[in-house]
């Protein structure tokens, strides 16, 4: 039961590089696809929900920017703090495969409540909002979806280490400017697809 939980926490112990690129790809396309049909959008790293471009080529670009980004600032800061040779595609592979859990995110926004509540007018009052019928569901939904998120990060993390192989301070210092300033650059440039 205990490697299992380990496995669970760090999938990167028994797959990486260009087989964790393989999975974390094919999980692009299918969270490509769900995002597509249900209209939410990745606005950033951290960040989820509608935004007034539904072109499926927005979806793309979106998914895209949220594994490079991320993906980049790992090897940069892997290139910088480490002596050990670091392998792009191990890096881009590992990142890509730590967002697989947000297809649990992609798939509770397939949900009606959630659907109904991307299509809703944001410019409701906070009371006009609280009186919608599907309002509370998909609020107690959005929270559901967070578990998901935490799993993402703590693989994100565990990928940064595994294909990087950082430790102590320069782990930390990396994974929090790939995690934080990731989600601020990335909400950058996706704010150019609106």
């Amino acid at each position: 039961m205990k490697n299992k939980v380990k496995l669970i926490v760090n999938p990167f112990i028994r797959i990486a590089g260009g087989q964790a690129l393989i999975w974390g790809f094919l999980g692009l396309i299918v969270s490509t696809l769900l995002c597509w049909i249900s209209g939410y959008h990745y606005h950033g790293l951290l960040h989820f929900g509608p935004a007034p471009n539904p072109a499926w080529w927005c979806y793309l670009a979106e998914h895209l920017i949220v594994w490079l980004i991320p993906a980049l600032l790992f090897y940069l800061g892997g290139l910088f703090l480490c002596h050990s040779r670091i392998g792009v595609i191990d890096v881009l592979g590992t990142v890509l495969f730590a967002h697989l859990p947000l297809l649990g995110m992609n798939l509770i926004s397939l949900l009606p409540a959630m659907r109904m509540m991307s299509q809703m007018n944001m410019n409701m009052s906070p009371e006009e909002m609280l009186a919608q019928p599907y309002f509370i569901l998909a609020m107690i939904l959005t929270l559901l979806g967070l578990p998901f998120l935490i799993l993402t990060l703590i693989w994100m993390f565990n990928a940064l280490k595994v294909s990087c192989n950082l430790k102590q301070w320069k782990l930390w210092t990396v994974a929090l400017i790939g995690i934080i300033g990731g989600d601020v650059l990335c909400r950058f440039l996706i704010g150019w697809l609106y």
